[in-house]
């Protein structure tokens, strides 16, 4: 799944000249405004989550499971987008703890399957987890590159159908956890001898407002 993430924009240009987002972000978690390309090829700033139950609610899904996307409601009628990104956070429980995890592609632009709905909302299409990534996490978001993008929004019907991206991960602080913190250490190594794993083990600081896949936390 995905419930955090990352976007540099002072290193990539084309990005930055769009305006739609000012300053890097290394901590971008769900009910903020994320940075989306859509089925027609436009970029936009959306807000991240679905609302459950119409547009008063007050619970959002994050996530969608690419294998029922035609089968739940909440998503069979959304317009395919993609997220951009350089990077996302899993957590690996160990024990009672969590340790999260930083997958990245060494700071260059990749995409994340989405699905929205213009002036409401979008969320992240997941899948089952690839090796060597499913030691961390059992699921992933569906991952696109430049020439994966535009088969993904014209109608990919099954993951299966879109190569997948070779990843590179590393254990990060557990301060990804606060959303108060969003700065470039975030995504720094640390040693996981020294580090303290799970103080902020929550991914959504303990606000239940948030269903990260398909109506579940």
């Amino acid at each position: 799944m995905c419930g955090r993430y990352t976007l540099s924009v002072s290193n990539k240009p084309a990005i930055a000249e769009l305006g739609l987002q000012t300053a890097d972000r290394f901590n971008i978690a769900p009910q903020s405004q994320v940075l989306i390309q859509t089925d027609s090829g436009a970029h936009a700033s959306v807000h991240w989550g679905m609302p459950m139950g119409g547009s008063k609610a007050s619970r959002f899904v994050t996530n969608a499971r690419f294998e029922t996307l035609d089968a739940k409601p909440l998503f069979r009628d959304l317009a395919r987008c993609a997220l951009l990104t350089d990077g996302w956070y899993e957590w690996q429980r160990v024990g009672s703890k969590k340790q999260p995890w930083y997958h990245h592609r060494g700071g260059h632009l990749f995409y994340m399957a989405g699905v929205y709905r213009s002036g409401v909302g979008c969320a992240v299409v997941t899948q089952g987890a690839t090796e060597p990534l499913a030691k961390i996490h059992h699921r992933q978001p569906v991952l696109l590159d430049a020439h994966d993008l535009n088969f993904w929004l014209n109608g990919a019907e099954s993951s299966d159908e879109l190569p997948a991206l070779e990843i590179s991960y590393h254990p990060v602080s557990t301060r990804v956890g606060n959303t108060r913190y969003d700065d470039s250490s975030l995504i720094a190594p640390v040693d996981l001898d020294c580090a303290t794993v799970g103080q902020t083990a929550d991914l959504f600081s303990g606000d239940k407002r948030f269903s990260a896949e398909d109506g579940k936390r």
